[in-house]
């Protein structure tokens, strides 16, 4: 174990995932979506709100959206989801004869005695639960939701994908998911909307389309750039952060290569300097100067879908690395930040 934790600032407790922790009520909004709009942006392929692509599930352990041990809930009654499978990706569950398995697991359904009965053996299930009320539905194969689908439930949630095994300690391996979310709370026009389409953040209005770096030994990674950067994005202003997954750090001398996601295994609660976000991964916070922190730190892979920052704080965007010890890595991830500008 790597010692001697490297921090961009004091961490602020309960990370999350998605900067909706951070996100508080604007008192003039643009039109919102509704469900009925949300629906058809899902179905016309348009950009989410919250785009996770390379979710992954343990065979051994299972995993969420929100990643973390308690995070926040990020849909709510009235959104649209898509969950998109891999059905390529494979799990090992040892005491099955037949070998790997996809995340329909072996098309069996399971009997009484099993974490699902009636479910598919050795398959990925998802069941929602609000934090902290509770499970708010009953679990379902997780590869019935590709598709465009309301989200019906009688409270918001996060997502909690689980494995159905009776004996899950012995598998090996993990199932892909990429998880979709589209707001009907969001606005349906200005910044939103063209964030929605696509389109370049190079209009009269929009204020950033570039690359950025992040080091993997924490000696560079700001927007703006520079070692006392300014504050840049405001109130009214969405936010889209696409990682380049292909992108790698070195996290030691052993050629311990990492994509953007690190390990995809939330950090122990001690001695890491972001507890819950992904292991030897970058971790993005955001920080208004001079007033500091606002919001928790959040995982640097979750914004590649359009987030509207609500917060009456401009801020700057300040990147960690979620590695006690960076004095051995080299090697950078690369993003393509885009902000598009409030009307």
């Amino acid at each position: 174990m790597k010692r001697g934790a490297v921090r961009l600032g004091s961490r602020l407790a309960g990370a999350a995932l998605l900067v909706t922790t951070t996100l508080t009520a604007v008192a003039a909004v643009p039109a919102h979506a509704g469900t009925p709009d949300a629906m058809r942006r899902c179905a016309e392929g348009q950009v989410a709100n919250h785009d996770i692509p390379h979710l992954l599930v343990w065979g051994n352990g299972g995993g969420g959206v929100p990643v973390g041990r308690n995070p926040g809930n990020i849909i709510e009654p009235g959104d649209v989801f898509q969950i998109i499978p891999d059905m390529s990706s494979r799990v090992d569950p040892d005491d099955w004869e037949g070998g790997s398995l996809g995340p329909d697991g072996n098309g069996q359904a399971a009997p009484q005695g099993w974490p699902f009965p009636g479910l598919a053996q050795y398959s990925a299930v998802l069941r929602f639960n609000n934090n902290p009320g509770g499970w708010t539905s009953d679990a379902q194969q997780a590869t019935a939701f590709n598709r465009c689908t309301v989200f019906r439930d009688n409270a918001p949630a996060r997502f909690s994908f689980g494995v159905n095994d009776p004996g899950p300690g012995d598998n090996h391996g993990a199932w892909t998911f990429r998880v979709l979310i589209w707001k009907a709370s969001a606005p349906t026009t200005g910044p939103m909307d063209r964030c929605s389409r696509n389109l370049p953040a190079t209009g009269p209005q929009d204020r950033a389309d570039t690359s950025l770096g992040v080091a993997g030994n924490g000696s560079f990674g700001s927007f703006p750039l520079g070692a006392t950067p300014g504050n840049f994005l405001r109130q009214g202003d969405v936010l889209r952060l696409e990682p380049d997954y292909a992108s790698r750090a070195r996290m030691d001398y052993f050629f311990a290569d990492h994509g953007p996601n690190g390990t995809n295994r939330p950090a122990a609660a001690s001695g890491w300097p972001y507890p819950d976000l992904f292991e030897l991964s970058p971790v993005l916070r955001f920080n208004n100067n001079p007033a500091g922190w606002v919001g928790d730190p959040v995982q640097a892979t979750a914004l590649g879908g359009c987030v509207l920052w609500t917060d009456a704080l401009p801020v700057r965007l300040l990147f960690g690395v979620n590695d006690p010890d960076l004095s051995d890595n080299s090697g950078q991830w690369n993003f393509r930040l885009r902000i598009y500008g409030r009307d």
